[in-house]
């Protein structure tokens, strides 16, 4: 009876061992399908194919499976804060390389999700746009291990902090065009060793801090046009010793001063059009050996100082168009003449106020030794003021004058007014003006709508610093009628062209007829004949002049 007893108890405790076991299965088989659920749900959730159009974010893929997109281009609909979940369903898509969020009107951004872009560990580039990030702070974009290029134009950016972009090894390019930013502060680029282009145009930069970009030793190009800059010094590209391109167009540089750019040696391509350069130094450009292409048109250029070019002597590409240049003397371009002789050369010269003398001479010679045929042409529509009582000038009267003065002032009714109220002319002349400028043009005399003010019959004239000049193309005057005044027979006599035959040739070799006190008639032939020796050792017997 006891042995019964006991295998009985002993069958009851197995029974209920087992039925613990059974039980304790069933419950961590439940917890496991319960933690599959919940992943398979996560997973589930893919940015790319949300059904949903009241979520903040929606994208459209290249690829709408789960990790297989490459390419996503968001449009940010609603506000989305920092710790919206939606933020977190990015990782569905966990090799994407392409990134791009633009927030439509209805949305709002004003932040960097920095947390999400380190999440997608492929990532290559990133845009935000149209987003209102008045500020970019500290590390919005660092430890970003794969990226190459990022874009953030457009966003309404005023200030860059400290280190809002640090640490990202592969970064090739940063775009930060057309925001709001006002100055660039020091150690806001750093440690970013492949950075090569830097975008910064159509912003509100007027200070560009000392050092400001002395981490970015790599960098090839700068591009900071469209901008409020008004002094430049060599401390503000200290750093930028491998910089190729460098691009300050349309903003308010006033003069140029002793070695601005002396921090940049591999530069090769300076622009500076638009702007309003009154003064270059005669050393701005020293330590420019490598810079082959100067832009400078569009400033407001009275003069050049006679050797500022001589620290860039490879330059074979200059822009001086539309300043208001009165001469340009041969000392001005002899350190770059032979290069202008290249096919590949360009130099522009129209739209300034050239006055015609002896100090033009060396064009004729550029004329003659270049082998860009754009070039040459381009010297050939080159116009200067010849003063009307010259000796090469035709003869004029003063019903000429005033009946070529109203045409021009009908055809340029605003120009003539502007000039002359500028000038300070009297009330009496500046009715007069009025007067002319208010007829309508069609109604004037059929002689002036017939005639042209800058034909063979009837030479275009014009009024310059209170002297009445006519307009000439300058290749239709004489070589040795050119006047050559007293002040400038000096430079004349030390500008013999080098050329690629005769690089050694004496400066100023017949350079003492200058000075002798023969009749102005021996002068016009001495100068003649100067010229044509430093015409660029070409064959005498091109140079017919007639």
């Amino acid at each position: 009876m006891k042995h019964t007893s006991i295998m009985s108890n002993d069958i009851l405790l197995r029974v209920c061992l087992f039925a613990l076991l059974i039980v304790s299965s069933l419950a961590a088989t439940s917890r496991s399908r319960g933690k599959k659920k919940v992943a398979k749900e996560t997973k589930e959730i893919n940015i790319c194919d949300i059904e949903g159009r009241q979520a903040p974010v929606y994208c459209y893929c290249d690829n709408n499976g789960l990790r297989n997109a490459t390419d996503a281009n968001c449009l940010v609909l609603n506000r989305i804060k920092v710790d919206d979940p939606m933020w977190s369903y990015f990782i569905s898509q966990i090799y994407l390389t392409k990134l791009a969020l633009t927030v439509r009107a209805s949305g709002t951004l004003d932040y960097i999700p920095t947390d999400v872009l380190r999440q997608l560990k492929n990532l290559k580039i990133v845009a935000f746009q149209y987003a209102k990030i008045e500020e970019l702070g500290e590390r919005s974009f660092t430890n970003l291990s794969s990226i190459t290029d990022i874009n953030l134009s457009r966003n309404m950016i005023v200030v860059l902090k400290k280190y809002a972009f640090e640490n990202i090894k592969e970064l090739n390019v940063v775009n930060l065009d057309d925001n709001r930013i006002a100055e660039i502060n020091r150690d806001v680029f750093v440690n970013l060793p492949n950075l090569r282009t830097l975008y910064l145009n159509n912003n509100n930069i007027s200070i560009v801090h000392d050092k400001a970009f002395k981490h970015l030793i790599y960098l090839q190009e700068l591009q900071m046009s469209g901008n409020q800059i008004t002094v430049i010094t060599r401390e503000s590209f200290h750093g930028l010793r491998n910089l190729k391109r460098l691009d300050l167009r349309n903003n308010f540089i006033s003069m140029i001063g002793d070695r601005s750019f002396v921090e940049m040696p591999e530069l090769m391509e300076l622009e500076l059009d638009q702007n309003s350069i009154e003064y270059i130094s005669e050393k701005a450009l020293d330590g420019m050996r490598n810079l082959k292409k100067l832009r400078l048109s569009e400033n407001k250029l009275v003069s050049l100082e006679p050797d500022f070019l001589s620290g860039a002597p490879g330059i074979y590409f200059l822009d001086l168009r539309d300043n208001n240049l009165k001469t340009m003397t041969f000392n001005n371009i002899k350190p770059i003449v032979t290069n202008l002789y290249n096919i590949t050369s360009y130099f522009y010269l129209d739209g300034n106020k050239l006055i015609c003398d002896c100090n033009l001479a060396w064009i004729w010679g550029l004329r003659n030794e270049t082998k860009n045929t754009k070039l040459k042409d381009a010297l050939e529509e080159l116009t200067c003021f010849l003063e009307s009582n010259n000796t090469a000038a035709p003869k004029i009267n003063n019903d000429d004058l005033e009946r070529n003065q109203e045409h021009e002032i009908a055809r340029n009714p605003d120009t003539y007014l502007a000039d002359n109220l500028k000038n300070g002319n009297n009330e009496d002349e500046e009715g007069y003006l009025g007067d002319i400028a208010n007829e309508s043009y069609d109604n004037l005399d059929e002689e002036y709508e017939d005639s042209e003010l800058d034909s063979n019959s009837q030479p275009k004239m014009q009024i310059l610093d209170g002297k009445v000049c006519y307009v000439k193309h300058l290749f239709d005057l004489k070589l040795e009628d050119l006047p050559c005044p007293e002040t400038t027979r000096e430079d004349l006599m030390a500008s013999e062209q080098p050329s690629s035959r005769h690089e050694n040739a004496p400066v100023g070799s017949s350079g003492s007829i200058w000075f002798s006190s023969s009749t102005q008639t021996h002068h016009r032939v001495d100068r003649f004949v100067l010229a044509s020796s430093f015409l660029i050792v070409f064959p005498f017997s091109t140079l017919i002049f007639t």
